[in-house]
């Protein structure tokens, strides 16, 4: 199987996220059959982080998300009685909730991923895919899912926090009064954050970033749905943690390949190429045109 990787050149050192998808990873897709767009905000249990000038966006998106219900949530047993499932509750943990935990991360991840060097002393940024790698090999989560198109990242955000990585758009660095994020200007670098928040009647997702509570709304920013969107069609991703209290999950069965897809398969990477595929609008086609060649293998 292939895996793409690509490091984003960033004119600001917190932008540590490259580019890092596994062919691997289509066979790890969250199931979102059944589920119906809805509201949800789910609530986060620690402090806004702070990378400061380090490029470990991808460390603090990881501990954000793990600081965040349901994986940092009390648990009700059998008998009614809450039970404390965090990892405050358990001896020896590998990552901390708190920057030290966030930079120990993001250093886990710089040796799993294909970026040459590690942090320290190298800070050289790294993947979202790595950190989930980092936090499976640590028994934090119990393993990792993805999706692949705007619709199945909507529906996963109505049932549990993810990660997302996508290049970070210069006017992004100021949000705007009531919290919007306006992907426009030059690409800046690549970041990554924890997404928690999804408001199914504006049309919007709520992100928390790790730059300090100083930044955005208390820490805290909104895509439009057609941002994330395009954002996502511009070569991001969105990983989807397992907790601990679910099953690991397991690949799906190798996708059956006919000839009209044969057929199909070498005139959409022809329409792929055309740089129509970047006009405002035919962006997410092209996301789903990618999503469908790669879920077949093609």
């Amino acid at each position: 199987m292939a895996v793409h990787f690509e490091r984003i050149p960033a004119t600001d050192v917190r932008l540590g996220r490259h580019i890092r998808h596994d062919d691997a990873s289509r066979a790890y897709a969250y199931p979102t059959a059944g589920l119906t767009l809805r509201s949800a905000k789910h609530t986060r249990r620690i402090p806004v982080l702070d990378q400061g000038q380090l490029g470990s966006c991808t460390g603090n998106a990881g501990i954000g998300c793990l600081g965040t219900d349901p994986f940092y949530g009390d648990l009700a047993g059998g008998d009614g009685v809450l039970r404390a499932f965090s990892r405050r509750a358990r001896v020896g943990t590998t990552y901390p909730f708190d920057e030290a935990g966030a930079v120990a991360l993001y250093s886990a991840a710089t040796k799993l991923d294909d970026a040459p060097g590690s942090y320290p002393p190298d800070d050289t940024g790294s993947d979202g895919l790595s950190v989930a790698k980092a936090l499976k090999a640590a028994g934090e989560i119990a393993g990792y899912k993805h999706t692949f198109t705007l619709t199945d990242a909507l529906l996963a955000l109505g049932q549990t926090p993810v990660i997302t990585g996508v290049s970070w758009h210069q006017d992004m660095f100021t949000p705007a009064a009531d919290g919007r994020l306006h992907i426009t200007g030059p690409v800046a670098g690549g970041h990554e954050f924890v997404v928690d928040e999804i408001d199914a009647e504006l049309e919007r997702v709520w992100m928390t970033n790790s730059w300090s509570t100083s930044w955005g709304v208390g820490g805290r920013a909104y895509l439009t749905f057609d941002d994330w969107g395009t954002l996502l069609g511009r070569q991001g991703d969105v990983t989807v943690f397992t907790p601990l209290t679910a099953p690991a999950p397991t690949p799906a069965p190798a996708p059956v390949v006919d000839d009209a897809d044969r057929a199909f398969a070498p005139e959409a990477h022809r329409w792929l190429k055309h740089p129509h595929t970047q006009i405002a609008g035919n962006e997410r086609m092209a996301t789903a045109v990618r999503s469908y060649l790669h879920a077949k293998g093609l």
